[in-house]
């Protein structure tokens, strides 16, 4: 295993196991909009893509004519609702994050706005362990442009070649990828076939402990 100068995580998926709650936000948007059998979305489609992107599929494939940031925003109020309530980070990363902190530099870079990023570092009580945070806000481009992950490298002050990833997204290892950085597939939303282009495959965070330190 090559030496690393900063770990970098993705959020959804990786951070918080909030995929299910993701999926739950849509459906009653959805349900809300008079659709909720006939959304016509797959979410493991779309696992990794941006919010705008799944409510734009949702648009072409209904018909319907909705303001794309009015939808947005209720999906929003409903996916943190469900965030604070179930309160969903992976067990093992409140003792191995500061042990990381002690070694590399740590960022996120996540799809979501930082709203959802305030939250999950709210309810983690991680967020003194991360030298940056970057958001949907902070970029031009959304994964799989690898764009986000120069962003954090920069905010970092590392070289991108220096720094891994920790994706469980096949769009999040693509950017990454690009990036010229070292991916972890963490196999939480996705299972390990699907994480092939990934250098390395974790099924939990115990296969990222080993790897890591």
């Amino acid at each position: 295993m090559k030496k690393f100068s900063a770990v970098i995580f993705d959020l959804d998926g990786v951070i918080v196991d909030s995929e299910p709650l993701h999926q739950k936000a849509f459906e009653d948007l959805f349900a809300e909009l008079g659709r909720k059998h006939d959304h016509g979305i797959v979410f493991s489609e779309h696992v990794g893509l941006s919010d705008h992107s799944t409510l734009r599929a949702f648009l072409q494939k209904t018909g319907l004519q909705h303001e794309l940031e009015d939808l947005n925003k209720r999906k929003l109020n409903y996916f943190l609702r469900y965030l604070r309530e179930h309160r969903p980070v992976f067990k093992g990363l409140h003792s191995l994050i500061p042990e990381l902190a002690k070694r590399y530099q740590l960022g996120v870079a996540t799809s979501s706005p930082h709203q959802v990023a305030e939250v999950v570092m709210e309810i983690s009580g991680l967020k003194s362990h991360f030298q940056a945070i970057i958001a949907c806000e902070d970029i031009r481009f959304p994964k799989p442009d690898p764009e986000i992950y120069f962003t954090a490298a920069r905010k970092l002050c590392v070289r991108p070649s220096t720094c891994c990833v920790i994706e469980d997204s096949t769009p999040g290892i693509q950017a990454a990828k690009m990036a010229g950085m070292t991916v972890i597939g963490l196999a939480t939303s996705l299972p390990p076939e699907k994480l092939k282009r990934a250098d390395l495959i974790a099924s939990d965070y115990d296969d990222v402990r080993k790897l890591l330190l």
